[in-house]
């Protein structure tokens, strides 16, 4: 128009004027071509997964209606089958995948009634998430799940099986396909790589190693067949102060080590151990000891054994007994002072005083 123009006529301002003449005619306006496409702004990046969900339907395609649910960060799909698409439906399925992976902060919609009805705004404002809409039929906003849904629908033309049965494999392949970042979607969210068939063709990790442990084992169990009995490490003596294991009826409130000194030996394993002041006299194995190491500070009285009744039927051998435990504890053997004084005729382990006969009486 303004070549044609120029071509017969001319006056000042002669291209603005015939600029302005033609964005004032409304039958261009109608008719003009769409504006080119404005740059796509990407998403900002979520900080941890299930922060941002992006939900779109998949409606009538095939018969199938579904509702896809779409992860930002991870990209782990949910899709589910729906009939009808109603309010009441879709926050019922969503309910079903936030009682698995919690509430996100945000979740992003197309502007449908299904998500601008008051329900829904309700649900997301009841349990705290942000609802971001996009343009409506305008699906480059919700550039997530977009992509997501073309996918889904090629597969359900693809494939041979039934809806629902075509929906599950693909679910399952998609979420342990990795992405361009080397993981899958099941990795970024589960922490882990879910099992699918092509599993069965490497050697599962806990079969192999089960297999390892249980060849070890047999290994273990015929090598100590064919080695002779091995010795004690340990070998205690009698007048060894040690620590014995306490196997009282508090055991399991109160376990511990006692001090004792060991009195009697069972061959290279088991011993007599009797409990420093004064204590009773116990059966241990050499599993059940520990050695004690004595100071010279350590000369109470009281860290000498009490010992058995034998000790009156038999002095000689209570004496020589006394004397060697009282030489492990101080490192001094005793004086008969302290023999007198704790153990002597003064102090005897019963009461002098003579007993009466015991009567009996006729009925």
């Amino acid at each position: 128009m303004k070549q044609l123009a120029r071509m017969a006529v001319y006056w000042p301002n002669i291209d603005s004027d015939i600029l302005n003449l033609c964005r004032q005619c409304s039958t261009c306006a109608r008719h003009q071509s769409k504006p080119s496409k404005a740059a796509v702004h990407p998403w900002m990046l979520p900080e941890k997964p299930w922060n941002r969900l992006h939900i779109d339907h998949a409606i009538n395609f095939l018969g199938f209606n579904g509702l896809v649910v779409t992860d930002a960060y991870t990209k782990y799909p949910c899709i589910h089958a729906m009939h009808p698409v109603s309010v009441k439906s879709t926050i019922k399925l969503l309910q079903e995948d936030f009682a698995h992976f919690v509430f996100p902060h945000t979740v992003v919609t197309d502007c449908v009634a299904t998500f601008k009805s008051d329900k829904f705004q309700e649900f997301c404002k009841e349990n705290g998430i942000v609802h971001l809409t996009g343009a409506l039929y305008h699906p480059a906003t919700n550039d997530t799940t977009e992509p997501l849904v073309q996918t889904f629908k090629q597969v359900l033309k693809k494939s041979d099986k039934a809806p629902n049965d075509a929906l599950q494999d693909f679910l399952r392949n998609y979420r342990c396909t990795p992405l361009s970042t080397g993981y899958s979607p099941s990795e970024l969210l589960n922490g882990r790589q879910i099992r699918i068939k092509i599993d069965t063709l490497l050697p599962s990790p806990a079969h192999t190693a089960q297999g390892k442990q249980a060849k070890e084992a047999t290994m273990s169990q015929q090598s100590e067949r064919q080695l002779p009995v091995t010795q004690v490490a340990v070998t205690y003596k009698v007048s060894d102060p040690c620590y014995a294991l306490y196997f009282g009826p508090r055991r399991d409130r109160d376990p511990r080590w006692v001090p004792a000194i060991v009195v009697k030996r069972f061959g290279t394993r088991s011993v007599n151990v009797c409990v420093v002041l004064r204590g009773p006299v116990w059966r241990r194995h050499v599993d059940q000891l520990q050695r004690r190491y004595v100071s010279p500070d350590d000369t109470e009285s009281g860290d000498i054994p009490r010992l058995s009744e034998s000790r009156e039927e038999n002095p000689s051998v209570s004496e020589q007994l006394l004397s060697d435990t009282s030489t492990a504890i101080t490192g001094q053997p005793p004086t008969s002072q302290n023999v007198s004084l704790e153990y002597g005729p003064s102090h005897p382990g019963r009461s002098k005083r003579p007993r009466k006969p015991r009567k009996f009486f006729c009925c």
